[in-house]
């Protein structure tokens, strides 16, 4: 049986090349759906979009309905961008493909009303910063569709995911709920001041981490983003297998110690993702062995209050 990281990369390549090739449309979102199922955290399905740093720092309120109405608003900004990205890869692209304007109303009020999403654009080949807009280099006479089409594909993926989480039909939602805090309680009105004081000493040392690792230095005054900007060092983990040698920190979180190994979906978890990961009925009966390792608790433990 293939890893996830392998069904990730069979189902990511056949759907750019369907992408760019022009292929049905419903083989399309079928490689969209499978992609956006996989049961792996943002930080490691998606390989050229900051997928998990955009729904963190896009993502505002002070109770779940509030938070889920900021990921709406992300996701329409996420179509937006796929249907730059769309054009792009259209043989038949529109006269004016080359350059976005600032003053487009649509940009304006989606694209540019969100975090990141400049970005996404210049991973298209937006890269010229022009006075009224951004434009493709001089010297670039057609888009690059593959890497257009692999950046359209993880866009289209996020916003899938996003829709799901939104109609409470995501599948695996402990993924978002581990960097968004208010997605974790059901009851409206719930403030987030009583989980970010519950984990302050976790906070900590991850926000350390969290500002070596962003490459802006976009400041924020939100009453989210303490918690937020703390749980956003996973942005940078990579997913890893299980192997004879075993990974010393958790294939998920990436910041404590493993206390797990699931043999059944082959990775090492520590114990607040094993829970999290293994409390959906399709994954309760995972063969999981625990780690008797005695540096690991104290590890841990250390890593916390750090």
């Amino acid at each position: 049986m293939a890893s996830l990281s392998e069904q990730l990369q069979d189902v990511r390549s056949q759907a750019e090349v369907c992408l760019y090739s022009g292929g049905r449309v419903v083989d399309l979102r079928a490689g969209v759906v499978a992609m956006a199922n996989l049961p792996l955290p943002p930080c490691s399905k998606y390989h050229h979009i900051a997928a998990e740093t955009m729904v963190i720092e896009n993502s505002f309120g002070r109770n779940r309905k509030e938070t889920l109405g900021s990921l709406q608003r992300l996701s329409t900004a996420l179509n937006i961008l796929e249907k730059y990205g769309c054009n792009l890869t259209n043989p038949n692209r529109p006269k004016y493909w080359r350059t976005v304007k600032h003053n487009n109303p649509v940009f304006r009020a989606t694209v540019d009303a969100i975090q990141g999403g400049r970005a996404v654009l210049c991973l298209y080949g937006y890269s010229n910063q022009q006075p009224d807009g951004l434009s493709f280099p001089d010297d670039v006479t057609d888009p690059d569709v593959g890497r257009v089409a692999a950046v359209t594909l993880e866009v289209m993926s996020l916003r899938m995911e996003l829709e799901m989480l939104i109609k409470e039909a995501h599948p695996h939602p402990e993924f978002y709920e581990r960097i968004i805090p208010t997605l974790r309680h059901k009851d409206v009105g719930l403030n987030t001041d009583a989980v970010i004081s519950s984990r302050h000493a976790d906070s900590q040392t991850k926000s350390l981490a969290f500002s070596l690792y962003r490459r802006s230095s976009r400041e924020s005054n939100r009453s989210h983003s303490l918690s937020a900007n703390n749980q956003s060092l996973r942005s940078i983990q990579v997913f890893s297998t299980f192997s004879s040698k075993h990974p010393e920190n958790c294939a998920i979180c990436g910041i404590f110690r493993i206390s797990a190994h699931c043999l059944t979906c082959l990775q090492g978890l520590c114990s607040d993702c094993d829970r999290l990961y293994h409390s959906y009925p399709e994954r309760a009966n995972h063969h999981r062995t625990a780690v008797t390792s005695s540096t690991s608790s104290k590890n841990r433990s250390n890593e916390g209050s750090g």
